[in-house]
């Protein structure tokens, strides 16, 4: 059975830099809160790049209005 240590892992292990452009890496930042980022976390486990968006609770660069 796979666990979601092993899909973070998986995860982990590709090279975003490589798959994605500057551009796609910085819409995906842009685009995913880190409420989401936080939820994504459950499902998936601790993938870098949604930990890293998660972490980044600042309003001002989140897509969540008061």
């Amino acid at each position: 059975m796979i666990t979601k240590q092993d899909v973070a892992d998986y995860i982990n292990s590709q090279r975003m830099q490589e798959l994605c452009t500057p551009q796609e890496i910085a819409h995906m930042q842009e685009r995913i809160d880190p409420v989401l980022a936080n939820i994504l976390i459950k499902f998936a486990g601790d993938v870098s790049w949604l930990v890293e968006i998660r972490d980044n609770m600042a309003r001002n660069t989140t897509n969540r209005q008061r």
